[in-house]
């Protein structure tokens, strides 16, 4: 009977004590402040359905509440955290390489673009994690770097190349169509077996380039890149390039285009220190942890006047080229202030010549350059813009055109209808604006906008 008793108690006292802690972290849940960011995980968290009748009865309501609680639970970051801790403490490691089966890089678009320039803490961690989702085949962790395995192939090389053709029918005869393709760091680093996990970076950009109409320059920035491969031109923390590998693939560009490139001592240099970048933040490996990256920027000088532009009903808003304000995870954001639809830069050379760059976040410390060697530099970000880029070259008066992409980008489905949709513009916003402001007015609106680019 003695046992019994005890027995009785001791699941009594079980029984208070998880109670309690569940009544705690329940009133936690209600009481404490709700954190809108994710430090650890570098996303915004989910916020609270509203509810609507609708919504209630084909789920997304009551799926989304979920995602609201998993979302904000008390020490979540803490639990995170820890369960990133366990895995990786999992069976026998390795510090010298490790691999990641399958990693996706969420990009999806805020629904504000027009909030991409301004306070430090507003810059989007990495455009990088923009886009829909754009799924490589893995991540090796190699020698204290990260480095996405490449699963591109011929059909993705035609279905790139294609897009471009139909630009050239259109401009052959208005201006110069250049196409750069920028290896990742897997093709430089890893030991030869390990480089097998990947498909051939080179061999699908050569597919690329054989696959271009007559008049497109293709831009030899693998080359340029691998005689500089000993530098610091890929970070190891993150899927970009460095500033220093942006600039010899512009030396590349300006050797294809017979233009003298700036040098780097011609420059002012300036670095971000202690960057963690995106490929960190979705494998949590501490080997990343232990050696992070530097984020190094080289200031053209002169005066650059630099105007952004939201959307097709903005005027022009003060930018710069160089947001010295980013710091920590959003390092990465000190070139152009991060992605925007369109931004204008009109610089002290008096030459006459004007280019565009077509880009996403891999093209901003590339386009920087630029402002080096002509009178007018546009930069269009194709995930955000919905204006004609047809119509951007002609009523400026554009002389070159140059398309930046790295070579996951030209191998995505998603990237490259983007960049075909650029061509004659489009009043839909790509991604995450509410249907009450889409534009409606838009031949007035559009006639506005590019009267302001003037």
């Amino acid at each position: 009977m003695k046992g019994h008793t005890i027995k009785n108690r001791f699941a009594l006292i079980t029984l208070i004590v998880f109670v309690t802690a569940l009544a705690t972290i329940g009133a936690s849940f209600f009481i404490l402040p709700k954190s809108t960011f994710s430090n650890y995980e570098k996303r915004k968290l989910t916020t609270l359905p509203v509810f609507s009748v609708q919504s209630f009865f084909n789920g997304t309501y009551l799926a989304n509440i979920d995602l609201y609680f998993a979302d904000n639970f008390p020490s979540r970051d803490n639990f995170v955290s820890t369960s990133f801790y366990i895995k990786e403490k999992r069976g026998i490691q390795s510090k010298k390489i490790g691999f990641y089966k399958t990693v996706a890089l969420d990009a999806q678009l805020p629904a504000n673009v027009d909030t991409t320039f301004g306070k430090a803490d507003s810059i989007p961690l990495d455009s990088a994690n923009r886009g829909k989702v754009e799924t490589t085949g893995g991540v090796v962790i190699y020698d204290g770097r990260a480095m996405e395995v490449f699963g591109g192939n011929y059909a993705m090389a035609k279905a790139y190349s294609s897009m471009i053709n139909k630009y050239q029918e259109i401009f052959q005869e208005i201006a110069t169509l250049y196409v750069v393709v920028v290896p990742s760091s897997i093709a430089f680093y890893p030991p030869t077996e390990y480089r097998k996990v990947a498909n051939s970076e080179k061999i699908n950009i050569d597919q690329i380039y054989g696959l271009l109409s007559p008049g497109v320059k293709a831009v030899n920035a693998n080359d340029e890149i691998l005689n500089h491969k000993s530098e610091y031109i890929y970070f190891g923390t993150d899927h970009h390039w460095t500033g220093l590998g942006a600039y010899y693939a512009y030396v590349a560009f300006c050797k294809a285009a017979a233009i003298n490139p700036i040098s780097l001592d011609a420059m002012t240099y300036k670095v971000k220190k202690k960057y963690l970048g995106s490929l960190y933040y979705l494998t949590r490996d501490s080997r990343l942890k232990e050696n992070p990256d530097s984020v190094e920027y080289w200031m053209v000088p002169g005066n650059h006047k630099t105007l952004r532009y939201g959307s097709i009903t903005s005027k022009g808003t003060p930018a710069t080229l160089y947001a010295e304000y980013a710091s920590g995870g959003n390092a990465y954001g000190v070139f152009l202030g991060g992605d925007n639809p369109l931004m204008k830069i009109d610089n002290e050379i008096k030459n006459g010549r004007k280019c565009v760059i077509i880009k996403n976040s891999y093209g901003n410390p590339f386009a920087t350059y630029f402002t080096a060697n002509y009178e007018t530099v546009f930069i269009i970000d194709y995930r955000y813009y919905t204006g004609s880029l047809v119509d951007l070259v002609k009523e400026n008066n554009i002389n070159d055109i140059i398309f930046l992409n790295g070579v996951f980008s030209a191998n995505t489905t998603w990237h490259i209808k983007m960049m075909g949709k650029v061509m004659k513009g489009y009043t839909k916003p790509p991604l995450n604006v509410q249907k009450d402001s889409i534009i409606k007015n838009t031949d007035t609106l559009k006639s506005n906008w590019k009267n302001s680019l003037k």
